[in-house]
């Protein structure tokens, strides 16, 4: 796991992965925290530390920040797309790579010097092979560290170069009910679902999924209903809820003619999730992808 992240006077490269964007990263702080012998909240701004995310946009375009982790949990949901009034950027660009290139050539303050990439699969395809060669030829005492979801999502030579640390775990706790489940597996949330609503979003989702699931209601109507909210929530919502009647129907008595049928159409479903996420996040027309998603529920 993270003990495996090791910062001493050997530069190395490290390839954290894992799809609790919460977790990994508190993971990566806390154990540079514990290791450099620094505080949570001064890393960031510690001289020797760089980190490079998402960039926040001004109006003219320019790049003034990285995105902190908080503001990218909350813009990977849907929830939100600028910071104060600057936009969030879609990728992590060359710019900011030659930028942190240029740390790398500068002496650090002390004995050691920390490059975290968060959520390092949004870098295009110029800043990944940017980082690959200065990968290949930074000769100073810097460890980079890499954040993603899967390693998949990073380009193989990239990952050839760091130590893979993969951080999923297999969760078995224990839970009564949808809510708990999804909390369970989105703990961010949990703890700003006050500020969003996300309680109400979650048992109307469910019913609405029901309802379609059942040919209760029109999936056009409820698409409607649901482009009122972020489409990126409404699809962890749904998709999650499909794993849950999956595990519901696989541990149930239902007879077995009526679990087969069942588990068919969710198993469906549920493959059609990542090509619906992938056109989400392109921000193809977010109404058309949820009309589909709601008539394939229904059909």
């Amino acid at each position: 796991m993270i003990d495996q992240l090791i910062l001493d006077n050997i530069p190395r490269n490290y390839l954290v992965s894992s799809m609790n964007k919460n977790d990994r990263y508190l993971s990566v702080i806390n154990k540079i925290s514990n290791e450099l012998d620094i505080a949570v909240d001064s890393i960031l701004n510690n001289p020797d530390i760089k980190y490079v995310a998402l960039p926040v946009l001004d109006k003219l375009g320019k790049i003034i920040d990285s995105v902190p982790n908080e503001y990218i949990l909350l813009h990977s949901y849907g929830l939100i797309d600028k910071i104060d009034s600057n936009k969030i950027g879609t990728e992590i660009t060359i710019n900011q790579i030659r930028d942190l290139i240029s740390f790398t050539q500068i002496s650090a303050h002390k004995n050691k010097k920390i490059i975290i990439i968060n959520d390092a699969s949004k870098m295009n395809k110029e800043a990944s092979a940017a980082l690959l060669k200065t990968l290949e030829e930074v000769s100073s005492n810097c460890t980079f560290i890499l954040i993603a979801d899967s390693c998949k999502n990073i380009d193989e030579t990239i990952q050839s170069r760091c130590q893979i640390i993969n951080l999923e775990v297999n969760n078995s706790q224990d839970y009564g009910n949808f809510k708990e489940f999804f909390y369970l597996n989105h703990s961010f949330l949990k703890s700003i679902k006050f500020d969003y609503n996300i309680d109400s979003l979650i048992d109307e989702t469910v019913k609405q999924t029901e309802d379609l699931l059942s040919s209760l209601i029109d999936p056009i109507d409820t698409s409607f209903l649901w482009s009122k909210s972020p489409p990126k929530m409404i699809l962890e919502i749904v998709s999650l809820y499909v794993i849950y009647m999956v595990k519901n129907i696989i541990s149930s008595n239902t007879k077995i003619s009526v679990a087969n049928q069942n588990l068919k159409k969710l198993n469906y479903i549920y493959g059609l999730i990542p090509s619906i996420r992938q056109n989400i996040n392109m921000n193809i027309n977010s109404k058309y992808i949820l009309n589909n998603l709601a008539i394939e529920l229904a059909s």
